[in-house]
């Protein structure tokens, strides 16, 4: 989608999208890890036989974490970077309540149902200043 294109509301969901991104890569590392920790060794006491293993599938998952832990480090950097200008550009909004609903909604990811609790709003009126929040978010972010 074309940043042109996309809506504040989208645009400010990527926060959450990144971080779902990066902690599954974070479980598909732990789950080579504990992988890469069952493959046993060679058994040097049982009969000798013609073959002998490669070692490539171990090589392979080494290999593999490595990589992966390259690729999350530099997605956690990008993320941590885009997480702060959508942060400031919320905090750029002329509206405390504004800055808070937009804040607890797509930073912290509560419902808008926890929000109006939180704030002592009925869940319309927290619809109400979401969605105006969400309106001016578009005139002053920079995306």
């Amino acid at each position: 989608m074309n940043k042109k294109e996309m809506t504040s509301k989208e645009y400010l969901q990527q926060i959450r999208a990144d971080d779902l991104r990066i902690e599954q890569k974070i479980k598909e590392y732990e789950s080579l890890l504990s992988r890469k920790a069952s493959l046993v060794g060679m058994n040097y006491t049982a009969e000798r036989v013609q073959t002998s293993p490669d070692g490539t599938g171990f090589t392979k998952i080494v290999d593999r974490l490595v990589d992966l832990q390259q690729e999350i480090n530099d997605d956690i950097d990008v993320f941590c970077e885009s997480r702060h200008k959508k942060i400031s550009e919320i905090h750029n909004l002329s509206k405390p309540e504004y800055i808070e609903v937009l804040f607890k909604r797509y930073v912290e990811g509560q419902s808008l149902n926890q929000i109006a609790a939180d704030m002592g709003y009925s869940y319309h009126r927290c619809c109400h200043i979401h969605g105006e929040a969400l309106k001016e978010f578009k005139k002053v972010s920079n995306f």
